[in-house]
């Protein structure tokens, strides 16, 4: 992946229309990649060292096209899988397979680390996600779940399990048409509920400015 210079983060409305922040990057001019999958990158190539790893098995749920198309390249070391719930209207990349984090297809026990990256507030059943996440990972298996965070809420703002909230109500009441909550502090209890023991990490102001990340964000490592 090759960082350079960053644009404005830009995104739709319900209705369509596109929005351009003032105030956040977003991504790069030469590799398009977001400042989540820059910082998710740096992680895995200078503190987990992934490429380092004598065998490694992966499943990446909804992949970022930057980091798949790095992991594709070392299949001697890397198993990886990429899995996405095929939508309507959107074009997958062939070895994005059809699947839902909510049911993996996948025996107890099968990965050293499942990816899952900006999905959770997608999903209304969340807990049930988590579960099947660390079902499917090895004893001492690792998953990076990084999520839209606000750190002022004690607790998540969320849609009901019995409500149907049109794309425009969740926009206005989660800032994304697609999003059904926005999580607070308790994001971490959740994590544990299931099993997970949760570890927080977070780079310099300086490093966040050379590769374009988002300071103060971090990447949330949960372990089995």
């Amino acid at each position: 992946m090759n960082f350079s210079r960053f644009r404005r983060a830009y995104g739709r409305h319900a209705d369509g229309s596109l929005f351009v922040s003032e105030d956040q990057i977003g991504a790069c001019w030469l590799c398009n990649s977001y400042p989540r999958t820059r910082l998710l990158y740096y992680w895995l190539i200078n503190d987990y060292k992934i490429l380092q790893a004598d065998k490694i098995s992966i499943l990446h749920v909804a992949p970022e096209v930057q980091i798949s198309n790095e992991f594709r390249k070392f299949k001697n070391n890397i198993e990886y899988i990429c899995i996405d719930k095929h939508c309507e209207g959107y074009k997958y990349p062939s070895y994005v397979k059809n699947g839902d984090v909510r049911h993996l297809e996948f025996e107890n026990c099968t990965f050293d680390m499942v990816i899952c990256n900006h999905v959770l507030e997608h999903i209304k059943d969340d807990i049930v996600a988590m579960s099947e996440i660390k079902r499917v990972l090895k004893k001492n298996g690792v998953a990076i779940l990084m999520i839209p965070i606000d750190t002022d809420l004690d607790k998540s703002i969320e849609e009901k399990m019995d409500e149907n909230l049109t794309p425009s109500e969740r926009e206005e009441r989660f800032g994304q048409y697609d999003h059904v909550r926005i999580y607070g502090k308790d994001y971490f209890d959740r994590l544990k509920e299931v099993g997970f023991s949760v570890e927080r990490v977070s780079y310099s102001d300086e490093l966040a400015a050379k590769y374009g990340f988002m300071s103060g964000e971090e990447v949330i490592i949960c372990k089995k």
